[in-house]
Formats: structure tokens, C-alpha cells, sequence
């Protein structure tokens, strides 16, 4: 599981294709590092989706769907939020 980041006007075209838990394969995106003030998990990267981001799924039964601790409020609160 990879974080990702898109527009928030995007959101509403990928909030219905992209579903947790499933797997997928993109193409046209970015890859950043996992750093700043907020971090929603421990993962080092994270995918920043642009203009001709595509994404189809692909099932891929053998992943693993609970591999990261995501963090609570009170630990990015609290400033425990990156190792």
C-alpha cells in the first residue's frame, strides 16, 4: 500500500474507480518522497496523481492488504508521525 495524492477536484473522478483494498496498475504518474509535516503512513514514497494519470485494475491475489500501521490524529498531533 503506497499513499497517494491528487487534486482535490480530481478526487470525485477516482473516488469510484479506486477501491481499497484491490489492486491496480498506473501509468502517467509521479513518484515523491514521503516526507513533510503529515505523513499518513510509515510508507517512503508516495504517488502523485497528474493530468494523464490512468489507472486499470489488475488483480493480484498474494498482496498482502494490512502491511502498514497507519497512524492515529493523536500521533501526527502529537508530532510521532515520521520515523
Amino acid at each position: 500500500m503506497i499513499p497517494a495524492m491528487m487534486k482535490n477536484e480530481d478526487l470525485a473522478v477516482w473516488v469510484e474507480k479506486l477501491v481499497e483494498g484491490e489492486s491496480y496498475v498506473m501509468h502517467n504518474f509521479k513518484i515523491l518522497k514521503s516526507q513533510g509535516q503529515y505523513c499518513i503512513c510509515e510508507h517512503d514514497y508516495k504517488l502523485l496523481f497528474i493530468g494523464e494519470t490512468a489507472v486499470k485494475a489488475h488483480p493480484m491475489p498474494n498482496i498482502h492488504l494490512k502491511v502498514y500501521r497507519f497512524k492515529s490524529i493523536k500521533e501526527i498531533i502529537d508530532g510521532n508521525c515520521c520515523p
